[in-house]
Protein backbone atom coordinates (compact mmCIF):
# COMPACT_ATOMS: atom_id res chain seq x y z
CA UNK A 1 0.00 0.00 0.00
CA UNK A 2 1.52 3.85 -0.62
CA UNK A 3 1.09 5.42 1.80
CA UNK A 4 -1.43 8.50 -0.20
CA UNK A 5 -3.87 5.57 -0.11
CA UNK A 6 -4.16 5.88 3.70
CA UNK A 7 -6.92 7.08 5.32
CA UNK A 8 -7.92 5.23 8.35
CA UNK A 9 -5.10 5.15 11.44
CA UNK A 10 -5.13 3.03 14.58
CA UNK A 11 -2.67 4.69 16.95
CA UNK A 12 -1.18 2.37 19.08
CA UNK A 13 0.37 3.18 22.49
CA UNK A 14 3.08 5.45 22.66
CA UNK A 15 4.68 4.70 26.17
CA UNK A 16 3.05 4.35 29.17
CA UNK A 17 3.84 7.74 31.36
CA UNK A 18 0.72 9.73 31.85
CA UNK A 19 2.50 12.28 28.92
CA UNK A 20 2.32 9.63 26.37
CA UNK A 21 -1.06 8.87 27.31
CA UNK A 22 -1.96 12.44 26.78
CA UNK A 23 -0.11 13.02 23.12
CA UNK A 24 -1.75 9.65 21.72
CA UNK A 25 -5.05 11.12 22.71
CA UNK A 26 -4.18 15.00 21.36
CA UNK A 27 -2.29 13.18 18.31
CA UNK A 28 -5.89 11.05 17.84
CA UNK A 29 -7.18 14.78 17.21
CA UNK A 30 -4.88 16.49 15.13
CA UNK A 31 -4.82 13.43 13.01
CA UNK A 32 -8.77 14.12 12.15
CA UNK A 33 -8.18 17.66 11.74
CA UNK A 34 -5.29 16.84 9.16
CA UNK A 35 -7.95 15.22 6.99
CA UNK A 36 -7.36 11.09 8.85
CA UNK A 37 -9.61 9.02 9.92
CA UNK A 38 -8.70 7.91 13.64
CA UNK A 39 -9.91 4.21 14.43
CA UNK A 40 -10.36 2.31 17.37
CA UNK A 41 -9.34 -1.29 16.40
CA UNK A 42 -6.74 -2.47 14.34
CA UNK A 43 -8.55 -4.37 11.94
CA UNK A 44 -10.36 -1.37 10.80
CA UNK A 45 -7.03 0.78 9.80
CA UNK A 46 -5.04 0.72 6.50
CA UNK A 47 -2.32 1.53 8.33
CA UNK A 48 -0.84 1.28 12.61
CA UNK A 49 0.85 4.53 13.90
CA UNK A 50 3.23 3.33 16.39
CA UNK A 51 6.26 5.00 18.66
CA UNK A 52 7.94 6.41 21.48
CA UNK A 53 7.95 9.61 23.72
CA UNK A 54 10.44 11.13 25.59
CA UNK A 55 9.75 13.80 28.17
CA UNK A 56 12.67 15.94 29.35
CA UNK A 57 12.60 18.14 32.40
CA UNK A 58 13.27 21.79 32.35
CA UNK A 59 17.25 22.26 31.51
CA UNK A 60 19.99 23.51 33.55
CA UNK A 61 19.30 26.78 33.66
CA UNK A 62 15.03 26.20 33.91
CA UNK A 63 14.35 26.09 30.12
CA UNK A 64 10.79 24.57 29.61
CA UNK A 65 10.16 20.89 29.03
CA UNK A 66 10.28 19.04 26.05
CA UNK A 67 8.82 16.15 24.46
CA UNK A 68 10.87 13.84 21.82
CA UNK A 69 8.56 11.64 18.88
CA UNK A 70 9.94 8.27 17.31
CA UNK A 71 6.69 7.02 15.17
CA UNK A 72 6.48 5.03 12.41
CA UNK A 73 3.44 4.01 10.45
CA UNK A 74 3.01 0.41 9.14
CA UNK A 75 0.67 -0.64 6.61
CA UNK A 76 -1.83 -3.47 7.92
CA UNK A 77 0.58 -5.97 5.89
CA UNK A 78 3.33 -4.92 8.12
CA UNK A 79 5.02 -2.77 5.32
CA UNK A 80 6.66 0.76 6.67
CA UNK A 81 5.12 3.64 4.94
CA UNK A 82 6.40 6.58 6.72
CA UNK A 83 8.89 7.45 9.88
CA UNK A 84 9.83 10.29 11.99
CA UNK A 85 11.93 11.20 15.08
CA UNK A 86 10.85 14.80 16.18
CA UNK A 87 12.96 16.15 19.31
CA UNK A 88 15.10 18.76 20.49
CA UNK A 89 13.73 22.33 22.11
CA UNK A 90 11.87 24.53 19.73
CA UNK A 91 12.74 27.95 19.75
CA UNK A 92 11.15 31.22 18.27
CA UNK A 93 12.67 34.67 17.20
CA UNK A 94 9.38 35.83 18.07
CA UNK A 95 8.45 35.64 21.70
CA UNK A 96 5.14 37.06 21.65
CA UNK A 97 4.20 33.75 18.87
CA UNK A 98 6.47 31.22 21.39
CA UNK A 99 4.12 31.94 23.62
CA UNK A 100 0.97 29.93 21.84
CA UNK A 101 3.21 26.95 21.99
CA UNK A 102 4.28 26.98 25.43
CA UNK A 103 2.70 23.41 25.80
CA UNK A 104 5.51 20.81 24.28
CA UNK A 105 3.10 17.44 24.52
CA UNK A 106 0.20 19.33 22.61
CA UNK A 107 2.83 21.15 19.76
CA UNK A 108 4.81 17.97 19.06
CA UNK A 109 1.23 16.25 18.45
CA UNK A 110 0.17 19.04 16.01
CA UNK A 111 4.16 18.63 14.30
CA UNK A 112 3.37 14.86 14.10
CA UNK A 113 -0.06 15.42 12.35
CA UNK A 114 1.15 17.92 9.78
CA UNK A 115 4.61 16.15 8.79
CA UNK A 116 2.48 13.20 7.73
CA UNK A 117 -0.33 14.88 6.51
CA UNK A 118 2.33 16.65 4.44
CA UNK A 119 4.25 13.15 3.34
CA UNK A 120 1.11 12.14 2.27
CA UNK A 121 0.32 14.85 0.07
CA UNK A 122 3.89 14.43 -1.47
CA UNK A 123 3.20 10.70 -2.31
CA UNK A 124 -0.04 11.24 -4.08
CA UNK A 125 2.28 14.44 -5.95
CA UNK A 126 4.52 11.70 -6.77
CA UNK A 127 1.60 9.23 -7.82
CA UNK A 128 0.08 11.74 -10.31
CA UNK A 129 -2.99 12.41 -7.86
CA UNK A 130 -4.24 15.80 -6.66
CA UNK A 131 -5.73 15.90 -3.66
CA UNK A 132 -7.86 18.39 -1.85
Amino acid sequence: MALHLVQKIYVEDMGTSPEAERFRLLLEDQLSENGFVVVGKREQADAILSGATSVSRSGFYGGPADISVTARLVSSDGDRLWSTNMGGQTYSLNPFKSLKFTEPVEYRAQELAKKLRHAREQSAKTAGIKRH
